[in-house]
């Protein structure tokens, strides 16, 4: 049921990205009075915004007369421009904030450093499968102010932390924060300050989902709770001979899911405890994790060639998600395991990744802004110029039964237009290696 308080103010839109332009789109269709900033001074406005624009510096009394400010993700609440907003009295929120004040419609928040995206998606196609009507939305899918028109069972959002530091209304029948590591410490400035503006997901929550082995992902206050994890459990998620299990009992054959690694049991046990408070029972689910196909870049192979298995995680642009994919595949190898890595590492301690690289990985390929930073954790490796460079060198030294990874650990935009375009430029060279 809409709840619209907002038709007859005046609302400035922060950003022209897709969630800025969905923002404007819905608000006027609802009569608001809209304008458009955007910190970029040269941009070219779409034709579709038919609201003023103004690019760039605000200028001088930008800001009286406007009632509410919605702020794009990629902006920090932090610049100078939105404190001066607020000191003029204009209420700063979120498009997650704007819609969780204008429905009721039961939904599920996942967040965490990795997963996000394939937890977000599974837990979308078991519920689908159960016969509900579902949509994900947020951080991935549909712009949220999108789905308010449609006729929904209920909504999976996927919440990233820039989009969480601007909530505080969101209610949600039940939540994740699926694991915690470094990233965007550039815009949050600590892990403290990262893991508290995750921990907001649990503000408003009836049922809280966390990772035993990282207890930072556990609400601090006192709730309705589940746990996932890689170890046994009587109470609750865990694994035991690569079944998933609830409460002892076997649900989910791991040899049967296309997901593959231990990084995935736990991601696939946090969407059934989630699914779980939407009233699909593990057992149930388990044909629809059978079925589901990850997202693209999301520790996919995307060949084979003379029995050489190469996996494409291109979006693990930080080091959490870089360490779950050497965990995953490193803890059930029969062969080498070969990493590609190396990019924009965002101020990341990089040296979190020594240990795993120590354990796991054979020989790592690296490239990039902060490459030679990585190649240095360890003396067996080397830095190459380019990706074309390091898929020659990984398929010289790979052998039947190796797994050559490419799982950055890094942001791509040092070299590449975004971590798909990186993806691409991987497969291709890949493409060329094996046609040889």
């Amino acid at each position: 049921m809409m709840k619209n308080k907002f038709a007859t103010q005046n609302i400035v839109v922060a950003g022209l990205g897709v969630t800025g332009q969905a923002c404007v789109r819905f608000l006027q269709n609802q009569g608001a009075k809209v304008t458009v900033w955007d910190t970029r001074a040269q941009l070219a406005v779409p034709e579709s915004i038919t609201v003023p624009v103004v690019l760039g510096e605000p200028p001088v009394n930008f800001w009286q007369q406007v009632n509410l400010l919605i702020l794009s993700p990629g902006i920090s609440p932090a610049i100078e421009a939105v404190s001066n907003a607020r000191a003029a009295g204009v209420e700063v929120i979120g498009d997650i904030e704007f819609f969780a004040r204008l429905t009721n419609i039961p939904a599920f928040g996942i967040t965490g450093s990795n997963g996000k995206t394939t937890v977000t998606l599974l837990l979308t196609h078991i519920l689908k499968n159960a016969g509900m009507k579902v949509c994900a939305a947020g951080n991935v899918g549909m712009p949220v102010l999108e789905i308010l028109a449609m006729n929904l069972d209920a909504v999976v959002l996927e919440l990233s932390s820039f989009q969480l530091e601007s909530t505080s209304t969101l209610q949600l029948k039940a939540a994740t924060i699926l694991n915690v590591s470094d990233d965007h410490l550039d815009r949050h400035g600590s892990l403290q300050s990262y893991t508290e503006t995750k921990q907001r997901i649990y503000a408003h929550c009836e049922h809280a989902v966390s990772w035993r082995a990282q207890p930072e992902t556990a609400p601090v206050a006192t709730m309705a709770h589940t746990t996932f994890g890689l170890d046994e459990s009587d109470s609750n998620f865990g694994l035991r001979n690569n079944w998933i299990t609830w409460q002892g009992k076997p649900v989910v054959d791991m040899a049967k899911a296309q997901l593959v690694g231990r990084h995935n049991a736990l991601n696939i046990q946090a969407a059934l405890a989630l699914a779980m408070q939407a009233g699909v029972q593990p057992d149930t689910a388990a044909p629809a994790v059978y079925s589901f196909v990850s997202a693209p870049h999301r520790c996919v192979q995307i060949a084979s060639h003379r029995r050489i298995r190469w996996i494409d995680d291109s979006k693990a642009t930080n080091i959490g998600a870089t360490l779950a994919a050497i965990e995953g595949l490193g803890a059930t190898r029969t062969g080498k395991l070969i990493l590609i890595a190396g990019g924009d590492a965002k101020g990341a301690d990089l040296t979190a990744l020594q240990p795993a690289l120590n354990q796991y990985v054979d020989w790592i390929i690296t490239l990039g802004r902060d490459g030679k930073k990585i190649a240095a954790l360890t003396e067996q490796s080397e830095y190459v110029n380019d990706m074309r460079d390091a898929v020659t060198s990984a398929n010289r030294r790979a052998q039947a039964g190796d797994i050559v990874l490419l799982s950055p650990a890094c942001a791509s935009l040092d070299m590449f237009d975004n971590y798909a375009h990186r993806a691409k430029v991987f497969v291709d060279a890949v493409n060329e290696v094996a046609a040889q």
